[in-house]
Order: C-alpha cells, then structure tokens, then sequence
C-alpha cells in the first residue's frame, strides 16, 4: 500500500495522469501478465497512464484494487463499447503465441514482403499473434510459401506483420506464458540436443574472444580504425572454463564498447529457447547467431531502458592489427616527406616536413581563417586519422590531418603526391562515416605545392 501511495505522488507531483476519480478509458490485455494472474484479452479499466514510469493504472472493471501493467501490454485507452470490439477482434487467436524457427526473421511494416523492416527477431523468440491479415503472398523462387500474415507483438513492444511460414504457433491457455514457452523448449530437447550438449556450447562459446560488429567490419574493408578499435573493448563471460567443468556458470559478465558498457555479476547461463540463453540473476540475455555461432546478440535493460549490443567471435590478434595500421601510416607519412621535403606554393606558403610527423608551415595567410584559425601558429603535426571512399582513391592518395599549435581541431586535406609536388584540397567539410571521407567538400579550395 506505500509502495502505491509513493507512486501516486510521484505520478502527481509529475503531473502526469488525470485525476484518480476519471478513467482515461478501456484498453484490453494484449499479452498474459503472470504477476497479477491475468490473461490475454482481458478487459480493463484505465485510470492513469504514466509516460516517465512507461506504465497504465489499471483495474478490472468491478474490482476496487488498482495494479501497474508496462503500456505495452494493452491497447490504447478507448471507450468501452469500442474496447470490446477490439476484445471480439483478438478472440480468433486468444492466448496464441508463436515460437520463431528463423534465426532473423523480419516483421515489416505492412503485409508485404518487401515492405520496411520495423524488427528482426532471433530463433527462439516468443511473439503474440493477435489476428490474421491479408497480404502479398511470400515466395522462395519455387513458387508460393505456405503461411498468412499475421499481426503480432514483441515481448518488447513492437508491433508489426510477419508470415507464419517459419512460426510455430502455441497456445498460452493460463496467464503463464513463460510456462508454454518452457515447454516449446523442452519439446526442442527431445528432438536431439542433451544438457550436456548445452554445457559443451556454452564452453565454446566462453572460450571464443569476443568483439564489438565494426571490428569485423573494420578487417573486412582493410581499413583500422586505430581510434575506434580498442583492445579492451569487446564481451567477455569473466569465468574459467576448468574451474566450471562441473559446475554451474558463474561470474561476472563485462561488456565494454565505444558506446555502452556494463557489469553482470551471474549464478548460472541457462538455455531459455534454441540459441537463447539468460544468465540468471541478472537482465542480461544472450542470443547466438551464424552457421558457426560466431555472432552474439546481447540485450539487457539501462534505467528501465531495453538495449541491445551486437558482438563476434574474431581469431585475429587486434594488437597486431592496430600496430601494422600505426606501421603502414607512418611509412605513408615518411614517403610524403622524402618526396620533398619541402613544397612550396607562391600563393599558400612553404610546408616543409621536419620529418613524418612534423610540418613547419609559413606564409599561409591566404588560409586565415576560412581554413586555418587565426590563432593556428605555423608548427604542425601530420597524422593520417581518416580513410577515403573507393570512388575518391583514383584522384587522391588519401587525407592529412594538419594539427596546428594553437588551434582545437585538425585540419583536413585530401592529399595527392605527384611527380612535381604535393596537391592538396580543403575537406573541412567533406562528409566522413565510420572514419571513411565519402566525397569531397562543394566547391573546395585546392592549393597545389612544388618540390623544393
């Protein structure tokens, strides 16, 4: 009874909901509540609806004790007689819930197979299927699949059409869906894998090094990032394989990437569907993709928020990946200034390479300050931070980033060095992705530079 009185408050001093004596509407239960015993479809009484706390307060109609359901889990707040159509319009799949047999299947937007893609489920998943719809028929190349569109929800609140083909429809009879879904993963038991063939995939999985998608992304294209990949970064289970031979998991489970991060300490990792695992005691859950389940979903909840991280296995060794990226840009520097070393310009000045690292430039007030800041003075250093687009490496050999004494921010130039100098052009604001320069600035300013 406090607990709910502070929330009232809270929902109060917010001003957030309407008054207590007023109902917002009827909604109805779109996805089983365990906590307070209630089924799909049920009808409710809609009192408050709280969008910081991301909650309705509810009551079933006739009963006095008000209770909290996530907005998710129920329709819009309506009228009554307008809550009791959409009540008849769910009945058709009461208490349907389906098993996702498709590692990635999509649900799109509209029921066409080429319609947006609004969410990609993992194999395993349980969805709600709420009513049939009609759609485009799905094919494979062979001809038509068998399956309808159905309209269904996530278990995190995202509503969408998916084709049945690759569903295994259930039926969740109690407010328990969990209960149904234990089953369809029991049934998944018998059909061939053991406990200890889960232990033996939960060992592999440990075993592996773990790292953020762009890492992988990063070797593919050849281009390091030096500055996104870190070593540190990456998952990793912080358990020992031989000490937990025959035990249950336990740990603390670390996630470290440029943009998130975070602790789970764990009593065990256990098999909660087909390549879907939760680590107990924890938010934290674990889905695994790829024919050589080298690919790892992480979700888990931030202050009430649903996050999700996407890592892989890698055998490269990222040290000496980023050493040979620093060796590779070093000699590229050390070619530029043996070319010269000094360039020289009648218009923008002399730059002269002390040696790869370091510029000297004088006389570049023509520069002042649409490129280079007035309080830039003339000691520079060169770095190479940035990549270029396949459609740019036939003009230019790549970018120079010029790091003025006095100035915040580098400069950066698309570079060409050429039998007679060096040319360079303004990409102050050229467009960069993922560290990659996609296309020149409109209308650039290019200096170009003699030998010396």
């Amino acid at each position: 009874m406090c607990k709910r009185i502070l929330i009232l408050i809270s929902l109060l001093l917010s001003g957030v909901f309407c008054s207590c004596t007023k109902t917002l509407g009827y909604s109805v239960l779109l996805w089983s509540n365990p906590e307070h015993e209630l089924s799909d479809g049920t009808l409710l009484k809609v009192h408050i609806k709280s969008n910081i706390s991301q909650v309705y307060v509810v009551s079933i109609p006739g009963s006095k004790e008000n209770f909290e359901i996530p907005l998710w889990q129920a329709t819009e707040p309506e009228s009554k007689g307008k809550a009791i159509k959409q009540q008849k319009r769910f009945s058709e799949f009461e208490h349907t819930y389906a098993s996702v047999k498709l590692d990635g299947l999509p649900i799109r937007a509209d029921s066409v197979n080429t319609s947006k893609q609004v969410y990609r489920l993992r194999e395993g998943e349980i969805i709600r299927c709420l009513y049939r719809g009609a759609g485009a028929a799905v094919t494979n190349g062979k001809g038509n699949m068998e399956g309808e569109w159905l309209r269904v929800l996530t278990e995190t609140g995202t509503y969408g059409w998916c084709f049945s083909h690759n569903l295994e429809l259930f039926q969740a009879e109690s407010f328990d869906v969990q209960n149904a879904k234990e089953a369809v993963v029991k049934m998944d038991d018998l059909k061939g894998e053991s406990k200890g063939g889960d232990r033996a995939i939960i060992q592999s999985l440990v075993s592996k090094r773990w790292y953020p998608e762009s890492f992988q992304n990063m070797i593919k294209v050849a281009r390091i990032d030096v500055n996104r990949m870190n070593p540190s970064y990456g998952f990793s289970f912080g358990i020992n394989i031989e000490e937990n031979a025959d035990s249950a998991f336990a740990g603390t489970a670390v996630l470290n990437t440029e943009s998130a991060g975070g602790s789970w300490t764990y009593t065990d990792i256990v098999k909660k569907a087909e390549k879907e695992y939760e680590f107990s005691g924890t938010n934290l859950k674990m889905s695994i993709r790829g024919a050589n389940s080298d690919t790892m979903i992480l979700q888990y909840s931030e202050k009430g928020r649903p996050k999700q991280e996407t890592l892989v296995a890698l055998s490269e060794n990222i040290e000496k990946l980023i050493e040979s990226e620093l060796t590779r840009r070093q000699s590229e520097l050390k070619r530029i200034a043996q070319a010269g070393p000094v360039f020289k310009s009648s218009n923008y000045g002399t730059i002269k390479f002390n040696n790869e690292n370091s510029v000297t430039w004088s006389n570049y007030k023509l520069l002042v300050p649409s490129i280079i800041s007035s309080k830039a003075l003339g000691s520079v250093t060169v770095t190479l931070d940035y990549f270029i687009a396949a459609s740019l490496k036939s003009s230019y050999d790549g970018v120079l980033t010029m790091h003025f004494t006095g100035m915040e921010d580098g400069v950066n130039f698309l570079y060409k060095l050429t039998d007679t100098g060096l040319r360079l052009e303004d990409a102050s604001k050229a467009p960069i992705k993922d560290g990659v320069v996609t296309a020149r600035s409109a209308s650039p300013m290019i200096l170009f530079f003699e030998k010396k």
